[in-house]
């Protein structure tokens, strides 16, 4: 195939691909600065931290911080401390893998969490396991994994 007709189909691939995917069509979360653009935010936005936190509060029966969060509610969180891990694109659901430092019972721990859209164009937080889980939670969550769909999703 000669070179100038390489673009052309890495482009047609692309858009095929994007088109494919119905559930890339509308933001996943306020976060998301446009449609069909993933990155770091999703990890970090406010409702997924908090679908987080409430889950894991609810599920260990006691005080949780995330992020190193020391002050109530929404302050004292480490950014730094919130990773984009990978991203997950299929036509059914899209995935994308988070990490951040939870302590809670005087154990600290790095879980991974994925933030993934759900039939109801919603999305999901997927956090805990046994060991040997990709989503860790190996000590503080075992028995998992754990998903919370928020109400207030949209």
């Amino acid at each position: 195939m000669p070179a100038t007709r390489q673009p052309l189909k890495i482009v047609f691939t692309l858009g095929a691909l994007l088109w494919a995917s119905a559930s890339l069509s509308n933001p996943l979360l306020p976060s998301q600065e446009e449609p069909n653009f993933f990155n770091v935010r999703i990890c970090r936005d406010r409702q997924v931290l908090s679908a987080l936190k409430t889950a894991a509060a609810s599920t260990l029966r006691t005080k949780v911080n995330i992020a190193n969060g020391s002050g109530p509610d929404w302050s004292g969180y480490e950014p730094d401390d919130i990773h984009l891990e990978a991203v997950s694109l299929s036509l059914n659901k899209n995935e994308v893998f988070c990490s951040v430092t939870i302590s809670a019972k005087g154990i600290i721990e790095r879980i991974v969490y994925v933030v993934s859209t759900t039939s109801d164009d919603s999305w999901a937080v997927r956090f805990g396991g046994t060991t040997g889980s990709e989503l860790g939670g190996h000590k503080l969550f075992p028995r998992g994994p754990i998903t919370v769909e928020p109400n207030s999703a949209k």
